[in-house]
């Protein structure tokens, strides 16, 4: 049996996911992190990492980026694998990141969607074909909750087409605020 520990678990991904473990006899979750440590009694919950004292198989983060340090230091001690889906981290925290991946197993994404995971897939293939002939803007709107701008998807969207393209792009945020055209 997988033991798992939810970080921001009393968020909606975190409710989410401990909600899709209960229905599962092959996993279950044995404590959570969230800085509001209410418990519906099916597991504590711990403000900080270093709190806690179950034994887990995996850790997954859907929480805030200031717990990323705390969170992989935890992490590295136990040798417990971990899965980041926290968006808005630094370009520093993301090479902290990389560098416990040479110690532990270490899963990051921004976005765990099957459907945007694909539309990153189309949007690299789309680059390949229009090459350098085209300009290409991303749009994004979200719900009034929504708290990283850009987005960590609109993020990994425009690296996966500066990838496909070699080359690095410069990103504009709120161009409506220009009076020019784009270069």
């Amino acid at each position: 049996m997988t033991r798992i520990i939810i970080s921001g678990c009393n968020g909606k991904m975190g409710r989410e996911i401990a909600a899709r473990v209960k229905t599962r006899t092959d996993c279950r979750v044995v404590a959570g992190i969230d800085i509001f440590t209410e418990s519906d009694g099916l597991f504590p919950v711990y403000a900080k990492p270093d709190e806690i004292m179950e034994e887990a198989d995996v850790l997954i983060d859907f929480s805030n980026p200031a717990l990323l340090s705390p969170l992989l230091a935890y992490s590295l001690s136990k040798k417990l694998p971990s899965v980041l889906c926290t968006t808005g981290y630094s370009k520093e925290q993301v090479e902290e990141l990389k560098k416990a991946s040479l110690q532990i197993p270490v899963f990051y994404s921004r976005n765990m969607s099957l459907g945007i995971n694909l539309l990153i897939e189309l949007s690299k293939k789309a680059a390949a074909v229009l090459g350098g002939q085209f300009d290409i803007e991303i749009i994004e709107k979200h719900h009034n909750q929504k708290l990283d701008a850009p987005s960590g998807t609109a993020l990994m969207i425009a690296d996966a087409i500066s990838e496909e393209m070699n080359r690095d792009m410069r990103y504009v945020y709120d161009r409506h605020s220009q009076r020019k055209k784009r270069d």
